[in-house]
């Protein structure tokens, strides 16, 4: 039976729940393996078996030291992920129109709710917030992603919650097109009452093959197809953020969606050999169930955070992670990792697309990372302001 104890982290702003002491309610990892018969995969790395993390300019006959040595390693690390994600079998796209569910006028944007077609019988809630004053004509848009509580995307954009997490609010004050959506498993996509999660085995019973990763993967695209379709959108300035939850999704996402133009994360990981518990990836969540026949030797995991992060270059990343995090401890190894990010965008000649900070403080994203974060993705979309 799913084991019901949840961690929760009050904040004065409101309820933020973080990951679960034991699994949410409506995913047990034995009950997966036994529901899917998916067996350990045979992944073949140089990480699987190290406790140390492999350098990522090292390659199987030395150094790395241009990009298409690195695009081969590049190639092998997205090729472990896909298959620790697996696939969906049978998938029905759903070319239907978007619905439109209500809109209603703010002081500094228009707030949409609206269902955005994904998987056939399962469409993607989400608010668009249209900014009044737009800061350029196509204008640059964000995908917000929220973080790990049950609300999803109301949070994101302001009408519950923790107003730091409040992005999409934040972005489209800043003249962006956001859109923000319910990840699966969350929001609109659970009952009202229910915690994120929420009978999780759904999923794997449609497509006993895939993950919930897969599935946001493929959500998020869905996404970034209905923002393409708008012609007040400028195509080649489309961005995504998120924090915990949203971050790893974010990051996961980018690596699967060549059409993000940048990508910022706060507070989305450490690494699995460092980590106290690896389990949140497979047993905690439902996220990447295979992820689970790693856990009681983590050094078998074929790869780590730091080659799925580093699979983003060249494209711009801004991450943002703390020393005391209580959700992704033991961050510190995070400052070599990411001289060694730097590295990997040096092969390109654009070291300064990554910027990363690792500043003491809990599991957040404050006030003042925000406006680091937010005036980095003017510079980089080339934004002007007064």
């Amino acid at each position: 039976m799913p084991r019901l104890v949840i961690a929760l982290v009050i904040v004065a702003t409101g309820l933020v729940t973080a990951f679960p002491a034991s699994a949410w309610p409506g995913f047990t990892w034995e009950i997966w393996q036994t529901t899917t018969q998916v067996e350990a995969p045979a992944i073949e790395r140089p990480q699987a078996g190290r406790s140390d993390l492999v350098p990522l300019l090292e390659g199987p006959t030395g150094p790395i030291d241009n990009t298409s040595a690195w695009e081969v390693k590049q190639a092998d690390i997205k090729a472990a992920l896909s298959t620790l994600f697996g696939e969906p079998g049978r998938l029905i796209r759903d070319d239907g129109p978007v619905e439109i569910l209500g809109e209603e006028a703010l002081p500094e944007y228009r707030r949409i709710h609206l269902r955005v077609p994904g998987e056939q019988g399962d469409p993607i809630p989400a608010y668009l917030l249209l900014p009044n004053t737009p800061i350029a004509s196509p204008t640059p848009a964000m995908v917000v992603l929220h973080q790990t509580q049950a609300p999803g995307k109301q949070e994101a954009v302001g009408l519950v919650g923790n107003p730091d997490m409040a992005f999409a609010h934040e972005l489209a004050k800043r003249g962006f097109i956001c859109i923000a959506p319910d990840a699966i498993g969350f929001g609109e996509r659970i009952p009202d009452g229910t915690q994120p999660y929420h009978d999780a085995m759904e999923l794997y019973d449609r497509h006993p093959k895939w993950s919930f990763f897969g599935k946001m993967n493929y959500d998020l695209s869905r996404v970034v197809d209905y923002l393409e379709s708008r012609p007040d959108v400028d195509k080649t300035r489309i961005g995504v953020i998120g924090h915990s939850h949203g971050a790893y999704g974010s990051i996961m996402g980018t690596l699967f969606e060549p059409r993000l133009a940048l990508t910022v994360a706060s507070c989305g990981f450490n690494t699995l050999r460092t980590d106290n518990r690896p389990d949140r990836w497979s047993h905690l969540t439902a996220l990447m169930p295979r992820m689970g026949f790693y856990v009681e030797d983590v050094k078998q995991a074929p790869l780590d955070w730091h080659e799925i992060i580093a699979c983003i270059a060249p494209r711009p990343y801004f991450n943002w992670a703390t020393l005391e995090d209580n959700i992704f401890p033991n961050t510190e190894n995070l400052a070599d990792i990411y001289g060694q990010l730097k590295q990997v965008y040096g092969l390109y000649g654009r070291k300064e697309q990554f910027h990363g900070e690792l500043v003491p403080g809990k599991h957040r994203f404050p006030k003042e990372g925000r406006e680091m974060a937010y005036g980095w993705i003017d510079q980089i979309f080339a934004i002007e302001r007064p």
